[in-house]
């Protein structure tokens, strides 16, 4: 299982944590007097505190509370870097619903504000740089996708790098299984597979609400490679890679054959009862979406479509340029370049 209770989030580990700081100098107690380790405490608290939830005291503080809790928040980005070696959220899958999205933004408009009160400040030049850095990126997501008026203009469910396929992708390449808890982390996080679907679910009906159209032809790649996979759970489940790179990373010196038997018996047990029917939800709303969405695809018939993809040039590209004006820059570059391969 997780080394932290399933129960817990980024929130009540980044609590107890400032708790426990707070609480070294009583320590002090038993080395120097009462009343001024009492002091030193309620010092030490109320920095402790200011670093933690508000405005630190130093901006190298604000990057590393930043990260520190980013990192916290992404159990996928846990299980790939797994910092001093430790998988803290092994039993967790990245959180795709409505409430996690207004949460990022509101996180992201506090950090920005904090950050920006360094900006008169003096700071070094590599201070200087990694201050663009954030801000930049801090900015461009409160524009584009955390801003409130396009933050349902992506396509979450897409055929490129869509959660739908990145959760089992995730799953397969990273979930490391080195002893036997790893194992059942292993199937709890599968079936945490069908919580994720309903917040794509979730997501999906929000963009409806909002007349945002996944295209038809995106609709069409993903209701495809879902439909491919859900046929294969459940025709020929010991096929899946679910199961199939389970079985690869279980070995002897995890568990005996026995357990072995019994955790890949779990596993289809897990994939029949609670991913199957998953996969039927998603298919069901994705259904219904291609049945009614329309062929005029493009950002141009979102609302403001216009001003979002220029907030997704920018993004994309680092610049200020217009479409136009990248548009005629790529045609002058296929101009040279055709023009060089004919000498």
């Amino acid at each position: 299982m997780s080394l932290i209770p399933n129960s817990w989030y980024w929130k009540q580990l980044k609590l107890a944590l400032t708790c426990f700081l707070c609480c070294l100098p009583i320590a002090f107690f038993f080395l120097i007097n009462f009343y001024l380790t009492l002091v030193i405490l309620i010092l030490w608290s109320l920095i402790i505190i200011k670093n933690a939830y508000f405005n630190p005291i130093t901006l190298n503080i604000l990057y590393t509370r930043f990260s520190f809790e980013l990192l916290l928040e992404s159990p996928d980005l846990l299980s790939q870097f797994r910092p001093l070696g430790l998988d803290l959220f092994k039993t967790q899958l990245h959180d795709y619903s409505i409430s996690f999205h207004e949460h990022e933004k509101k996180k992201f408009q506090k950090e920005l504000t904090y950050l920006r009160s360094f900006k008169n400040k003096k700071l070094s030049p590599d201070q200087r740089q990694s201050y663009d850095i954030l801000e930049y990126y801090l900015n461009i997501n409160l524009n584009r996708e955390l801003s409130n008026e396009f933050d349902y203009h992506n396509y979450l469910i897409n055929q490129k790098s869509g959660p739908q396929f990145d959760i089992i992708s995730f799953i397969i390449k990273f979930h490391r299984i080195l002893k036997l808890n790893d194992a059942e982390a292993y199937l709890i996080r599968v079936q945490r597979i069908s919580k994720a679907f309903d917040q794509l679910i979730e997501q999906q009906i929000e963009r409806r609400h909002r007349n945002i159209e996944t295209p038809r032809f995106v609709l069409q790649r993903v209701i495809d490679g879902l439909e491919a996979f859900h046929k294969q759970l459940r025709d020929e489940p010991n096929k899946s890679p679910l199961i199939i790179t389970f079985i690869d990373k279980l070995n002897d010196r995890i568990c005996s054959k026995e357990k072995q038997n019994e955790l890949i018996n779990r596993l289809l047990n897990i994939i029949k009862i609670n991913v199957i029917p998953a996969y039927d939800r998603l298919l069901n709303i994705l259904h219904e979406d291609l049945s009614n969405v329309k062929t005029d695809h493009g950002l141009w018939k979102l609302p403001n479509g216009d001003k979002y993809y220029k907030l997704c040039l920018e993004y994309h590209t680092t610049t200020n340029m217009s479409p136009d004006e990248i548009h005629e820059l790529g045609k002058t570059h296929v101009e040279r370049i055709q023009n060089e391969m004919r000498k």
